[in-house]
């Protein structure tokens, strides 16, 4: 079993996508465009490209082919998590903030983040809320609070993209502390990225073999 993940600024992708408008459904441009902020509809947008180009690369098809929708299975809002028409047993994930976007797909489950680092304090309530006092020990101990925070969010936001935890239950998800192996939780294997601007975290089942690119 495979999977792969992508990840970069926003502008960088766009650029190599080239026109949006021959990848994305009219539903998806439609959805970019409600979209107050030029910067939440390029984030859009790079992201829905992005998670064409990679499952693309992952089947060797061609990115213009795939049509990817998302429908939550409770209402008829194009929500919730996202899966490809022409290869309905391929997972695919997406995500963007700030600048940045990821995708994946793999054989199977796959779930992934990404969060700009920026500057300023961690929101200790929010930390407090999605981590577990262990987490929060190491938190407080790190030299870079905030990065730390964030690099166990998007660990447990890409599990619960993947279907192994629920928004409603974050501090049940209790994960090694970033930097401690294995970068493993109950069965899943979890594959970290980050620099300067950004930090993500892919999540697979443990047999996946994970490769990031960009």
């Amino acid at each position: 079993m495979a999977g792969l993940a992508l990840a970069g600024p926003t502008g960088a992708v766009l650029a190599a996508a080239g026109d949006v408008r021959e990848l994305l459904t009219r539903t998806e441009l439609d959805r970019a465009g409600a979209l107050r902020s030029a910067g939440d509809r390029e984030d859009f947008l790079a992201a829905h490209a992005l998670v064409r180009l990679c499952a693309g690369r992952l089947l060797g098809r061609p990115a213009q082919g795939l049509t990817v929708v998302q429908s939550c299975g409770s209402c008829d809002r194009p929500h919730g998590r996202p899966r490809l028409v022409e290869a309905p047993g391929t997972g695919v994930s997406l995500a963007h903030a700030r600048g940045w976007v990821a995708a994946a797909a793999a054989d199977g489950p796959v779930g992934v983040d990404v969060e700009a680092v920026g500057d300023g304090p961690v929101d200790w309530r929010t930390a407090s809320s999605v981590c577990t006092e262990k987490e929060l020990a190491a938190l407080r101990s790190d030299s870079d609070p905030r990065r730390a925070f964030l690099r166990q969010w998007v660990r447990k936001e890409s599990l619960v993209k993947v279907g192994a935890g629920t928004l409603d239950e974050p501090a049940r998800i209790d994960l090694p502390v970033y930097g401690q192996e294995p970068p493993r939780w109950r069965g899943w294997r979890l594959l970290d990225w980050g620099g300067a601007q950004a930090v993500g975290c892919v999540a697979a089942r443990e047999e996946m073999r994970l490769r990031l690119l960009g």
